[in-house]
């Protein structure tokens, strides 16, 4: 049984809007996403009276999962950051109401890779276990790999500021933040301008290459990325929460409704009122103007930049970022509930293929990654297993397809599973016929149901060209007015998104001059 993918229709309380006396004075957050989520719950703990206004029939956005008979097909999370203190991330999922109460898995083991002439790979999150297995392969690039792993060590400690945005710390704040950092600057700046594509060029022995470019995914990111997720993974702080990205989502959902906000589900925001350079309100698709003191913009950017705004409120940074710099290319995601177990499958196994795949009329992929997920893990029952797989693919020929032709549009969708499901059948014998739920998410699915721009489900692409380019939260010329999210911040991710909703409640409450606290549940 396959279906295109995105959550069931549930019921979800939302609060009533606010009554009319209170209506100019609120902040209104377009999305309820977890930016607009974590902005909303913060802005509620400093006693700012807020609304979300979200376009879905449920919170969380990107983050989400969809139901489908027993099984629970994650389209979000694989690892997060932040899963135990001491940790910037870990205190505010605990403001948040994220994670309290569920299992956190912490995999040893960041990946696994089987090459197509039966080598294989396992990546430790630990580094000095790391070292050795990348040693054991390719002994020729030992001064490369000690190089990799001490860098890493020495951005292990980085920590994101939690006391104020950036934009709000004064002159000596700014550099106590600085010399917090200093250690770890000559690293940073050493790796962020070079693509990961030179970067590898250095190393002789051809299966590592291969293996870090599979670490990093995309050929375009920079050389950086390899060097903050090795970081990250060695910190023992990251990991899988049970119940996976829907129980997440719906967490933060309930802390913002206990805090007192208020969400009004299935309203599109079309266009943001602007008046003497103010914004004042927002105009919604079923031609309900609803008023605000300041408009929190958690949405697609470019729909916010250039639809809502109608590209009145730009310069040359906005310009170039929109038109010289890559977002995350689209996806497709393939989801399997299987009634069997797989108990020596890796949690994330990439699989060189024999003949590559074809996931649109261009795109031909040599690997396939797969995540396994057991009944611990909260999305299946016992004795079964979910298989999650994504591939970037071509968001023209999806969107393209639906539109003009859905009958070959549904046609391709069900080639894709059939030729994946045929393909792990192989390593994972008996599967095939196991199988009792199957569902695919193209670009069309995404678009449909979050608006983001061509496709993109993290925003922009850590690449040379973006790093260390500083994205404001705010549009040249326009007061009261703020944006959050991914597109505020290069590499995406919830983290980031739920840092950036902190950082403009913030904002609003220095602008309101209130002293910012956060509090726990």
């Amino acid at each position: 049984m396959t279906t295109d993918a995105m959550p069931v229709e549930e019921k979800i309380s939302a609060a009533p809007p606010l009554p009319e006396s209170a209506a100019g004075e609120k902040v209104i957050i377009i999305g309820g996403g977890i930016a607009g989520l974590s902005c909303g719950c913060y802005l509620q703990m400093n006693g700012i009276q807020t609304e979300i206004l979200e376009a879905s029939l449920l919170p969380g956005g990107l983050c989400t999962a969809w139901h489908r008979g027993p099984y629970v097909f994650d389209g979000c999370l694989r690892w997060l950051m932040g899963t135990h203190p001491p940790s910037a991330f870990h205190q505010v999922w605990t403001e948040l109401g994220a994670i309290a109460g569920r299992k956190v898995f912490v995999h040893d083991e960041m990946l696994r890779i089987e090459g197509a002439d039966g080598k294989t790979l396992s990546v430790p999150a630990d580094l000095d276990k790391l070292a050795r297995e990348f040693k054991r392969i390719a002994p020729e690039d030992s001064g490369l790999i000690d190089k990799l792993v001490r860098d890493a060590r020495c951005c292990a400690p980085l920590e994101p500021p939690l006391e104020n945005a950036l934009e709000l710390m004064t002159l000596f704040e700014k550099m106590k933040l600085g010399l917090r950092y200093l250690p770890m600057m000559p690293v940073i700046f050493r790796y962020k301008n070079v693509p990961i594509t030179t970067y590898l060029a250095r190393y002789k022995n051809k299966f590592l290459r291969e293996a870090l470019q599979l670490i990093v995914g995309n050929e375009d990111m920079s050389a950086l990325v390899l060097v903050m997720l090795l970081a990250f993974r060695t910190r023992n702080n990251t990991g899988f929460v049970a119940g996976g990205s829907w129980d997440f989502a719906m967490a933060i959902a309930d802390r913002y409704a206990r805090l007192g906000g208020a969400v009004r589900y299935k309203t599109r925001v079309t266009s943001i009122k602007v008046e003497n350079n103010r914004a004042t309100g927002v105009q919604c698709a079923d031609g309900t103007f609803v008023p605000a003191a300041t408009v929190v913009s958690c949405a697609d950017g470019h729909t916010t930049i250039f639809k809502m705004l109608d590209g009145k409120f730009v310069d040359k940074k906005i310009l170039y970022l929109y038109e010289h710099c890559q977002p995350f290319p689209a996806i497709i995601q393939v989801s399997l509930g299987i009634k069997k177990i797989f108990p020596d499958a890796p949690h994330t196994l990439n699989l060189a293929l024999r003949q590559p795949l074809c996931v649109d009329d261009q795109t031909r992929h040599n690997n396939l990654e797969v995540e396994t997920f057991g009944s611990e893990s909260g999305l299946c029952p016992e004795g079964t297993t979910v298989m999650t797989l994504r591939f970037p693919t071509s968001y023209e020929f999806w969107t393209g397809l639906k539109k003009n032709d859905p009958q070959r549009y549904r046609a391709e969708k069900k080639r894709v599973v059939q030729e994946i499901v045929a393909i792990l059948d192989k390593r994972f014998p008996g599967l095939a016929e196991q199988i009792e739920r199957s569902d695919i998410a193209t670009p069309a699915t995404f678009v449909r149901y979050t608006g983001n721009w061509q496709g993109s489900y993290e925003g922009w692409l850590p690449t040379p060209r973006v790093l260390g380019r500083r994205i404001s939260y705010t549009l040249p010329g326009l007061k009261n007015f703020y944006m959050a999210g991914h597109w505020v911040v290069a590499g995406g991710g919830l983290p980031s998104a739920a840092l950036a909703g902190r950082y403009v409640a913030q904002m609003v409450c220095a602008q309101k001059g209130k002293t910012f606290a956060a509090t726990t549940p």
